[in-house]
């Protein structure tokens, strides 16, 4: 029996949807072991723990809506991991930068991903992985593609 193109389709959106879930609760449960979450996790990835990053900055690299930004950077500044500061050349831009519980906080985000990432790698061998991004670089494309054709 031969499959539909729509078959192909429909295991394509599942198999990544499937796999990011998959993913996304791993980090999400581990972030809960430390009453904390994915998203302040990534935050925190995000902040550069010497330099601090500019709140503007954030929400781009996280693809995050800034009404969701602001209410997990009140989250994290309210629980000590974060602090503001106004730059000295313009007083209403204003970076985050990580406290030393927040640095804490981040380098055990860090390890998370990188213990993952490392499983990853061990276990796939590298001619499939290279083969993976390829494929996943590809789907990225063809998505950004159709949606610049809005």
């Amino acid at each position: 029996m031969e499959k539909k193109n729509s078959d192909k389709v429909e295991s394509v959106d599942l198999l990544l949807k499937s796999a990011w879930l998959a993913v996304s609760k791993m980090y999400s449960d581990k972030a809960s072991l430390y009453n904390s979450t994915a998203v302040q996790a990534l935050t925190l990835l995000k902040i550069d723990p010497k330099e601090g990053t500019r709140s503007t900055n954030l929400g781009p690299k996280m693809a995050i809506e800034p009404t969701s930004l602001t209410r997990i950077i009140k989250l994290l500044e309210d629980n000590g991991y974060i602090y503001k500061e106004k730059t000295t050349t313009d007083k209403r831009e204003v970076i985050i930068k990580l406290t030393d519980k927040g640095i804490e906080s981040r380098n055990l985000s860090k390890k998370v991903v990188l213990d993952f990432n490392t499983k990853v790698v061990e276990t796939i061998p590298q001619e499939k992985f290279e083969v993976f991004k390829e494929v996943m670089t590809q789907i990225l494309k063809i998505a950004n593609d159709l949606n610049n054709k809005k």
